[in-house]
């Protein structure tokens, strides 16, 4: 392995696990979380939510601050491919992921790159949202590319009946759930269970 080689690693191709996940999430009024092992991709498990990792590289090295750049070609080909088979174009993406708030802040929180606010980088399949994220470690060392596939009520969330008992326990169980989100991974996978 040369060391350009070794600066960069693809893990999987993204534009093949969107295909799989229009297959398997396409389905209407389907509320059975699939078995996301089953697509036959490297993934992070963790039950209602997964993370489907696309590539890691090494942070390069400029000065005190490193630059996450290795992996930014491998992002906009991505993007701009999962814009012409699955909506939406560089002005008006499927729909908007606000770094300060919500799964966005979760993920801005955890080292994701600043690409704009908001990204522009979310698609929705039925009731899940995939969004592509091009992330840095804590220690600027590695920069990661994945697909997290996240419940959609976690990065869009519209009150049927605002002010009912019911919608205020449904908004407390879903902040609750994507508080406890964990969107941190590292290659190689290591085994963990995903939660029950």
């Amino acid at each position: 392995m040369t060391g350009i080689e070794q600066e960069k690693q693809q893990i999987s191709d993204g534009l093949s696990i969107m295909h799989a996940l229009e297959r398997v999430l396409g389905h209407r009024n389907s509320e059975k979380t699939p078995q996301w092992t089953e697509l036959g991709f490297p993934v992070i498990d963790r039950g209602p939510y997964a993370i489907f990792p696309l590539a890691v590289a090494r942070v390069q090295e400029d000065g005190d601050s490193g630059r996450a750049e290795h992996l930014s070609d491998m992002k906009y080909s991505l993007r701009r491919s999962c814009v012409h088979f699955f909506g939406g174009d560089d002005f008006h993406a499927e729909m908007d992921l606000d770094a300060e708030d919500g799964y966005g802040r979760k993920l801005a929180d955890a080292g994701a790159v600043d690409t704009g606010s908001p990204w522009r980088c979310l698609w929705c399949i039925q009731r899940f949202a995939v969004v592509l994220a091009h992330s840095v470690d804590q220690q600027r060392v590695w920069e990661t590319l994945a697909l997290h596939v996240v419940p959609k009520d976690w990065v869009r969330y519209h009150p049927i009946n605002s002010g009912t008992k019911r919608e205020a326990s449904r908004c407390r169980r879903i902040l609750k759930e994507r508080a406890a989100a964990d969107v941190v991974w590292s290659w190689p996978l290591q085994d963990r269970d995903p939660p029950s």
